[in-house]
């Protein structure tokens, strides 16, 4: 029973939710991963569970595909047919475990090792074939690998059981130099699947370099680090590189060596000399003329920010860009009523009856 061997995790599970009905998914996971697959039984213990009519949890097994209700393996291999994985090898890789197995699609092994599973795009076309066993991704898994994934997770298999087929626990994998599945590291920087492989460090090398690292640095080094230092602008200490204009095209927007410019002068509108006059310099995202005057910045704005943090001076301050939007609003507001005023003095000149109230 459930409550035997999870008792204090369901009980986890359930208080999260203000109804018990709302931990039915969970709870299902917790009964495949313990029985090996949702039969009748299981069902309706996850139902006596939660105070559930067991007609309601049939109809989300029934509903996801990731609830087996009949028997599968220890290990239940999905292969993506999708179409990137389709070009990059995906049907050869399908007919190698059926022939190395010697089953078909939805089929287990008969020591009730596999499963094999054709599914829909598993969301990593960078690095094609991919499988998913018990929902671990496998990246690279190309038809010359599988004698080399199989002998890896059959021996994993014991491992496999106790963790279950619902992927609670799953992990990304690829192939290592040895021929191996190797654990790709969690939050690890990433790398292009064409990318060498990492070289590996031997301990003595690593004491080498941590050694090297916490060794004090030359005198004459750490002189001219200092003196360095001392020279260079006390301003451009704190500077962001992100935010260095260097009087280039940088990403569609030209910059100066003054400072953040607007985009070249296509664009700004009539009113620039005008703006310009009044202390205001021009700024334009590139959504037309029309709207160019909504977004400028207030040189004193811009200055104040600068003179609190250097690197986001050229930021619109929240305050300022609240009322700009304002004006924004109040402009197009004014356009629209002149558009309505010169249409009806044209409607007018031409005699045109007006349109009755209420139209």
């Amino acid at each position: 029973m459930l409550l035997d061997t999870h008792k204090s995790e369901i009980e986890t599970i359930v208080s999260r939710y203000a109804s018990k009905r709302s931990a039915v998914l969970p709870l299902l996971y917790i009964a495949q991963d313990t029985y090996g697959h949702l039969d009748d039984r299981a069902i309706r213990e996850v139902a006596a569970i939660l105070d559930l009519p067991a007609t309601d949890v049939f109809a989300v097994v029934g509903f996801y595909t990731l609830f087996y209700n009949r028997p599968v393996g220890t290990w239940m291999l999905q292969v993506c047919d999708d179409v990137p994985c389709c070009y990059c090898g995906a049907e050869e890789l399908i007919d190698a475990l059926k022939q190395s197995l010697g089953i078909v699609e939805e089929q287990t092994t008969p020591d009730g090792m596999f499963t094999l599973q054709r599914v829909k795009c598993l969301a990593a076309c960078d690095r094609p074939p991919v499988l998913q066993a018990n929902l671990d991704y496998i990246y690279d898994a190309t038809a010359d690998r599988v004698d080399a994934l199989l002998n890896d997770l059959r021996a994993r298999a014991a491992a496999a059981k106790k963790r279950g087929v619902s992927g609670r626990a799953a992990e990304d994998f690829e192939f290592g130099a040895a021929g191996g599945l190797e654990e790709i590291r969690r939050f690890g920087a990433y790398r292009d699947r064409w990318a060498p492989a990492p070289a590996q460090v031997s301990e003595p090398q690593k004491a080498a370099v941590q050694e090297a690292q916490s060794a004090p640095a030359e005198p004459a080094q750490a002189e001219a680090e200092a003196q360095a230092e001392e020279q260079a602008p006390a301003d451009a200490q704190h500077v962001d590189a992100r935010y260095v204009d260097h009087g280039e095209h940088q990403g569609g927007r030209q910059t100066t060596p003054e400072g953040p410019a607007v985009e070249a002068d296509q664009g700004i509108g009539e009113d620039q000399e005008d703006h310009q006059a009044e202390g205001r310099k021009p700024r334009h995202r590139g959504i037309g003329p029309d709207h160019a005057e909504y977004h400028l910045v207030d040189r004193q704005v811009a200055e104040h920010e600068e003179a609190e943090d250097p690197r986001f001076g050229h930021r619109i301050a929240g305050a300022a860009v609240e009322r700009l939007l304002q004006e924004g609003d109040q402009q197009r507001h004014r356009q629209a009523g002149e558009r309505g005023e010169a249409e009806k003095r044209r409607t007018t000149a031409r005699g045109r009856p007006s349109a009755p109230k209420g139209w």
